[in-house]
């Protein structure tokens, strides 16, 4: 207890003999809490899909249209065909592929409930999860 008691004495001392330690002492945390909520930031927008519409139905329609309108998402390409996607996957252009299978609007019309398939470019992991 006594060893205890004199290395913070002599811990004390040095702190205060010092200032620039007690500056650093009180000035680190203060802006390790105003720099890193800026730096983690994981907000993405802009997130690249590609649309594979098997459906081709109002409901469908909407659907894209509700997911560009939010700003998350941008549209850069509405095709019939998974390949076709596939490759703008490959070549860096998409982030995502959303698949809307034929009878989309039937089935969400007829039991309140549709499948999608959505496909995400795993390279950039923190942008495909989060999208």
């Amino acid at each position: 207890m006594r060893n205890l008691l004199f290395l913070l004495q002599k811990e004390f001392r040095q702190i205060f003999r010092n200032p620039t330690i007690l500056r650093m002492i009180l000035m680190m945390p203060i802006i390790q809490l105003i720099v890193i909520p800026l730096a983690a930031d994981y907000e993405i927008k802009q997130i690249s899909i590609s649309v594979v519409d098997q459906d081709h139905s109002p409901y469908s329609q909407k659907l894209v249209h509700k997911l560009t309108a939010s700003g998350y998402f941008q549209l850069v390409e509405y095709t019939q065909s998974y390949a076709q996607a596939s490759k703008t996957v490959n070549n860096g252009n998409t982030d995502l592929i959303l698949t809307i299978p034929q009878h989309f609007e039937r089935d969400l019309i007829k039991s309140n409930k549709a499948q999608l398939h959505l496909a995400a470019d795993a390279v950039n992991g923190v942008r495909a999860g989060l999208g």
